[in-house]
């Protein structure tokens, strides 16, 4: 018996698809394009942590097909605010969660390779990932902290002003009071069969 011939419910499964796919006739959201539509690119950091000195646009925005070049100045000015939102979680004493700016574009500094500092909007796919590329950022590199483990000890690069000692919360679970929550957990773990630790 094969694929094709195989019971519906228990033989193998048959992927109708694949022919179409492999011959390069899958349609897909991007092979739609809806008259007057736009286009964007972004301009991504190079770096893991690094301070943005300057951001040259000019060049940008005098390229042919560019509808316009956005930066953190410009999510500003729209009223664009924190992308990050978080539970406000309690933690120890009574402290909430720290949730640091994070902007749409970055504006004084980049956290992390890849994080968008510019948007370029133009007529054309092509267009803007050309204008993208004629964007100048000039970066002051810093040092990155790339383990979390690391990130929480002494002496160690701070990431963000608002989280002294780089620890956003020092969760102590769900239970309204800490202490017994604590405790609780104590109990489930000594009377486990299995226990398995993990350090990150």
């Amino acid at each position: 018996m094969d694929a094709h011939t195989a019971d519906h419910h228990h033989g193998p499964t048959i992927r109708v698809e694949d022919d179409t796919l492999v011959r390069g006739g899958g349609r897909f959201v991007d092979d739609d394009v809806a008259q007057a539509q736009a286009f964007g690119a972004f301009v991504r950091a190079p770096h893991a942590f690094a301070k943005i000195v300057k951001i040259d646009t000019a060049a940008a925005k005098q390229a042919p097909g560019v509808l316009a070049v956005l930066t953190a100045a410009d999510m500003t000015a729209a009223g664009v605010g924190n992308c990050s939102m978080h539970p406000p979680l309690p933690g120890r004493g009574g402290a909430k969660i720290v949730v640091p700016m994070r902007p749409a574009l970055a504006g004084d500094r980049v956290m992390h390779v890849g994080q968008a500092v510019a948007l370029v909007v133009a007529t054309t796919q092509a267009a803007a990932q050309d204008a993208a590329e004629s964007v100048a950022v000039e970066y002051e590199e810093l040092t990155p902290v790339i383990e979390a483990s690391a990130a929480v000890k002494p002496g160690v690069t701070q990431l963000w002003p608002e989280a002294p000692g780089n620890l956003a919360i020092d969760w102590v679970g769900l239970a309204k009071e800490p202490d017994a929550n604590e405790r609780e957990v104590d109990a489930v773990i000594k009377s486990a069969a299995h226990v398995a630790k993990l350090t990150h």
